[in-house]
């Protein structure tokens, strides 16, 4: 799709440092959640240590894989989620290691995690124990259900977070599956509210520690998070079940759809009366839409007629023609554009909003930044996902003591 030229509203070459530069962060987190959250502090400069089991986050066993794969470093989760961060191996099951890990922690500004209340305490980490030792300290936690309550242990996976917060109502209903069982959203599309949150307010309290110099707990619930982020469809579905079912069939329907371009697919939904009167006039007024006086007709009454008409019209042109028609005449549409099509658009290229990062197993690619820009502040240099356990014997060497680091890698307590 082309897109028309713009010009930044920033300056090419932004002043000053990234914001959170001198900012060191230790990450206790797998999956998806806590280590968004860290990333996308790392991403705005903030010096980023992640803490990793000697088997290693459990994304880098997510399909799928980059090449070459599968490998643990290759995991395009993984890879996806874990920019700009140091990772240090740590066994957390042994005295020595939770020492060293009290360390790390004890001269950070903020400890991301995801352990649950009972995790954290068999680690000698209950966070109001932590607080009162480190008062500086921002301890900032993303569980399932929160720190607190009832639930704050119970296990769950990515299906039962996306229904207890409900976030998957709206999935089988758009679907059109009235009876059947509920479905979940997929690639774990609801994971990373929770880490969205937690760096929002961790944010917040980094400013509050600037303004009366002291550290917070953070208690961010994922369920929450995702509610918090889906609370239109959510508040639909409560109060009166929601809309009947749309079959996503092809041509849509009068209120729009999918339609099929000569080159690829667009989207179209014109539910309201002056939309569905620009999607005419983008079709240049055909005969069928009007009645004998000229007037519009109701998309109700014409149905399957319009349905075809509109799926003939759209079939005829190519996507980026459909697209301007309908955009110029006021009726809502947008393209579905493959991933290669939106990193090489113009908008992207403009706003540098990918750039590629070298690696050193996975093929190098191209990564998303932090999705915002300042214009007194610059963005910081990235790097790609690190190796298991490529930091430890950097990070770890002034708190090893008695051992050397070939000492402790031989014990296990780092790797």
């Amino acid at each position: 799709m082309t897109t028309q030229s713009t010009k930044s509203s920033t300056p090419a070459e932004a002043s000053g440092p990234p914001l959170l530069e001198g900012i060191r962060v230790v990450e206790l987190a797998e999956d998806i959640a806590g280590p968004f959250a860290a990333k996308l502090l790392a991403d705005a400069g903030a010096e980023t240590i992640k803490v990793e089991s000697p088997g290693g986050d459990a994304a880098r066993r997510t399909a799928p894989f980059a090449d070459p794969g599968p490998h643990r470093e290759t995991s395009t989760t993984w890879l996806a989620f874990n920019t700009s961060k140091r990772s240090v191996v740590l066994d957390l099951a042994s005295a020595a290691g939770r020492r060293l890990l009290h360390e790390l922690i004890s001269n950070a500004d903020v400890f991301v995690t995801d352990r649950t209340p009972q995790q954290l305490e068999d680690l000698d980490l209950n966070p109001h124990d932590l607080r009162e030792r480190l008062p500086q300290l921002i301890i900032a936690a993303v569980t399932p259900f929160g720190l607190i309550g009832g639930a704050s242990e119970w296990p769950s996976t990515a299906l039962t977070r996306a229904h207890a917060s409900g976030s998957a109502a709206g999935v089988r209903r758009n679907l059109g599956a009235s009876a059947a069982p509920p479905l979940m959203a997929g690639a774990n599309v609801h994971e990373a509210d929770g880490g969205t949150a937690l760096a929002l307010a961790t944010w917040a309290a980094l400013i509050v520690r600037d303004r009366d110099g002291h550290g917070q707990i953070v208690d961010v619930s994922s369920v929450e998070a995702m509610m918090n982020m889906d609370r239109v469809d959510i508040s639909i579905a409560h109060n009166d079940g929601g809309p009947p079912p749309m079959p996503p069939r092809k041509g849509g329907s009068a209120f729009g759809g999918r339609l099929e371009c000569a080159d690829g697919h667009l989207i179209a939904v014109t539910p309201q009366a002056h939309q569905w009167a620009g999607l005419i006039k983008a079709m240049g007024d055909p005969d069928w839409a009007h009645d004998a006086d000229g007037n519009l007709i109701d998309r109700l009454q014409l149905g399957e007629e319009a349905a075809e008409a509109i799926e003939e019209w759209a079939g005829a042109r190519t996507r980026d023609e459909v697209f301007r028609a309908l955009q110029v005449n006021s009726a809502p549409a947008g393209p579905v554009l493959r991933p290669s099509e939106v990193m090489d658009s113009e908008q992207m290229q403009v706003r540098e909003f990918f750039d590629v990062l070298e690696h050193p197993i996975a093929a190098d690619a191209r990564y998303p930044q932090f999705a915002a820009r300042w214009n007194r502040a610059g963005r910081p240099t990235r790097t790609a996902a690190p190796l298991l356990g490529s930091a430890s014997t950097d990070a770890m060497r002034n708190h090893l003591h008695p051992w050397t680091p070939v000492q402790a890698r031989r014990a296990g307590v780092i790797g």
